[in-house]
C-alpha cells in the first residue's frame, strides 16, 4: 500500500512539473511574421542593469566600443560610472538623458547617435514617489521617430518592497494609456517581473505592446549572485506592432548580476 501511494505521489509530482514547463516554456519561441533580416537601415541596441557597485570600468567600455550600438541603455548607472567614462561617452554619443535617484546616486542612462526629443524623466509622484525615463529618438528617414520608455521598479526583497513594485507597475501603465503619440513604441528596463507572474498579466492586459524576449529560446536575465544557482527572467523588451527586432543577443556582463541585451530594431514603415 506505501508502495502504491508512492507511486502515485512520483506521478502527481511529475504531472505537476510537467504543467509549470509547458507554462514556463509557452512564453518563448513565440511566433513572430515581423522578424526580418538585419540591414544598414537597422538600429543597434545595447542594453544592460550594470549594477551601481560595478566599478569594472574598463571591461564596460571595451564591451560598448567593441560593439558599437547606436543607442546604449543602462540601468544603475551612478556618478562613478560617469566620472571614468563620460570622456568615451560624450566622445562617441552626442545625445545623452540621465535620470538619477537622489538616494543611491544611480539611475538610468540613454546614450545616442541619434537625437533626443520630448524629454522627460517622468516622476509618478505619490505615497511610493519613483520615476522613469520616457523620450523620443529620432532615427531619420529609414527609421523615424520611436518613443522609448526606460524603466527600473523596485526590486521585491520586502513585502514593502514587493507592494512598491506592484504599485508602480500599476502607475506606469496608467500613464502609459493616457499618451496619445502616434510613434512606435519601444519599452525596455529592469521590471523586476517575471513573464509568469501574476502582475505581469495584470500589467500587459490591454496593452498593444508584445515582449520581444519572448521570440527566443528560453533564457534568463538575472541571477543570484553571479551563480546560476537561482536564475529569473525580470528585464524585459517591450515593442510595438510598427517594431521589427532581430538578432537578439542575451549575455553575461562582467560584475553585474543582470545579462545585457544586444539587439536590432526596425520601425515598418
Amino acid at each position: 500500500m506505501n508502495i502504491f501511494f508512492a507511486i502515485c505521489l512520483l506521478i502527481r509530482s511529475l504531472g505537476i512539473v510537467w504543467l509549470y514547463y509547458l507554462e514556463f516554456s509557452s512564453f518563448y519561441n513565440q511566433d513572430d511574421s515581423s522578424i526580418r533580416l538585419v540591414t544598414n537601415d537597422w538600429v543597434k541596441i545595447f542594453y544592460a542593469n550594470i549594477l551601481y557597485t560595478n566599478f569594472d570600468f574598463k571591461s564596460l567600455q571595451q564591451r560598448i566600443e567593441t560593439e558599437n550600438p547606436d543607442i546604449v541603455i543602462l540601468v544603475e548607472f551612478s556618478d562613478a560610472h560617469e566620472e571614468e567614462m563620460k570622456d568615451f561617452f560624450y566622445e562617441n554619443y552626442p545625445y545623452m538623458n540621465r535620470n538619477s535617484r537622489s538616494i543611491t546616486l544611480a539611475g538610468d542612462v540613454v546614450f545616442s547617435k541619434f537625437p533626443l526629443k520630448n524629454v522627460e524623466n517622468t516622476s509618478l509622484s505619490d505615497e511610493w514617489a519613483w520615476n522613469y525615463s520616457y523620450m523620443t529618438f529620432q532615427g531619420g528617414d529609414t527609421v523615424g521617430d520611436v518613443d522609448l520608455y526606460v524603466i527600473h521598479t523596485a526590486a521585491p526583497v520586502s513585502i514593502e518592497n514587493f507592494e512598491m513594485r506592484n504599485h508602480q507597475l500599476r502607475l506606469l501603465k496608467s500613464d502609459f494609456q493616457k499618451r496619445h503619440s502616434a510613434n512606435p513604441v519601444m519599452m525596455i528596463g529592469d521590471f523586476n517581473l517575471s513573464p509568469w507572474s501574476y502582475y505581469y498579466s495584470e500589467f500587459t492586459n490591454s496593452r498593444n505592446l508584445k515582449n520581444a524576449l519572448g521570440f527566443q529560446n528560453p533564457n534568463y536575465t538575472w541571477s543570484l549572485f553571479w551563480k546560476k544557482i537561482f536564475c529569473s527572467h525580470i528585464d524585459q523588451l517591450f515593442i510595438s506592432d510598427w517594431i521589427s527586432v532581430s538578432n537578439i543577443n542575451i549575455s553575461d556582463l562582467s560584475w553585474s548580476d543582470h545579462r545585457a541585451f544586444l539587439f536590432y530594431a526596425w520601425v515598418n514603415n
